[in-house]
């Protein structure tokens, strides 16, 4: 019983968009299991201010949501919300302020962006059952325009660069192989961060805004930092941003999971009438024979009208809501509930009896393309998936080339 009340229990969900009415309905079904947890954590993916003011002038730059849709957040039981996304800043500092304001007088910590570039490196930090929790998180997909500066609210960042190569007798021709790099001072200061936070906590915990849009292979510099807040003290590294469901890896005894995908995600910014639909349509970044973001297939609609501000393909809709347990000796246990967005765009657990291996099917087919040699066994009760966290699953199609390597 004793070692009962020094466990915590954590529970890590993706991206939430709450850009629609009434957006506590949409957590219906996992309320209650949210509220249970003694850590719920989750992304907060578009900016929510009544002072909005266009600062992104990218195509798929989100319109405000209304402020008071925050409280959702509330009444779902959210501990930590993540704030630094990349499109945190398309309406302005006060749709980064204006959040940070309303957790803060409601009890919810936040990390990932501030008014200025050392506010948003500062942890998160809570206390359950006697244990201090840090969360950190950091963007790693731009735009610059969300970047957080000495002078500039905005979120911090690790800038990462492409190179492509194209071995072909054809210039111009698509790229043979695509290498990407993490900035070594971007890595730097996220070290300074992590081994600041395990002074001042007992547990690390790293969010990354990563990876592609509607895209589940993983590019180099996913992995290249991911295992490197591992190799620093993270005991756990969660990401987001893709709006699908990716891989899981063990790395040195550390769950990491590469695109955790949609959770709550209801919008109205991609209809034909939305108070973006101007920018949707105007792409400063473009260049001719480059696929227009609106057209990847994971923001195609599903169904026009059947499923009311669910504006995602049918693959989104598989996604999963993380659970870890934690003692003073650090991560004891690790794994996922798996969920299926439903027709009313409703996260909603699912067991094995009743369509969870569908989920962890999906899941299995992505970690076999990436190299990864994940066993998924359910709990007896047959209510998640717990993972094996001492066979580490390194992939073995990600070794990064060496004169590429930021190490």
């Amino acid at each position: 019983m004793d070692q009962e009340k020094k466990t915590a229990t954590l529970l890590g969900v993706g991206d939430v968009i709450l850009d629609a009415p009434d957006p506590e309905k949409y957590f219906a079904n996992t309320r209650e299991l949210l509220r249970g947890a003694d850590i719920t954590i989750g992304n907060m993916e578009d900016p929510h201010t009544d002072r909005p003011c266009w600062s992104n002038m990218e195509s798929h730059s989100a319109p405000p949501s209304d402020m008071k849709n925050l409280s959702a957040f509330k009444d779902a039981g959210f501990d930590v919300v993540t704030i630094g996304g990349n499109h945190c800043f398309d309406q302005g500092p006060y749709g980064i302020l204006d959040p940070i304001d309303y957790f803060r007088k409601n009890g919810i910590a936040t990390c990932g962006a501030g008014s200025d570039y050392d506010e948003a490196r500062k942890p998160a930090l809570i206390e359950r059952k006697g244990m201090r929790f840090a969360f950190l998180h950091y963007n790693l997909t731009g735009p610059r325009e969300c970047y957080a500066t000495v002078m500039k609210t905005g979120c911090a960042y690790i800038r990462i660069a492409t190179a492509y190569c194209n071995d072909r007798a054809e210039p111009g021709g698509s790229p043979t192989a695509i290498y990407t790099i993490a900035d070594p001072r971007g890595k730097r200061n996220m070290a300074d961060d992590i081994l600041n936070a395990k002074k001042a906590a007992d547990h690390v915990v790293v969010y990354f805004h990563s990876g592609s849009a509607g895209k589940t292979l993983l590019n180099q510099y996913e992995l290249d930092l991911t295992h490197y807040a591992v190799d620093l003290g993270a005991e756990m590294v969660l990401c987001c941003h893709t709006h699908a469901l990716s891989s899981i890896e063990i790395y040195r005894g550390a769950p990491i999971f590469y695109g955790l995908g949609n959770f709550v995600t209801v919008t109205g910014g991609m209809d034909p009438d939305a108070r973006n639909a101007k920018q949707r349509h105007t792409d400063f970044f473009g260049w001719p024979g480059i696929q227009p973001w609106w057209d990847y297939d994971v923001f195609k609609m599903i169904r026009p009208g059947n499923i009311p501000y669910y504006p995602f393909a049918e693959y989104s809709r598989n996604t999963i809501i993380v659970r870890a347990e934690f003692d003073a000796a650090g991560l004891c246990s690790a794994g996922f509930i798996p969920c299926w967005i439903d027709d009313q765009a409703r996260p909603t657990p699912l067991t094995r009896e009743n369509g969870g291996d569908k989920v962890v099917e999906y899941l299995a087919g992505w970690e076999k393309k990436a190299g990864f040699t994940m066993d998924f066994c359910w709990n007896k009760e047959g209510t998640r998936i717990c993972l094996d966290l001492s066979k580490d699953t390194e992939s073995i199609y990600y070794d990064p080339p060496a004169s590429f390597s930021c190490y």
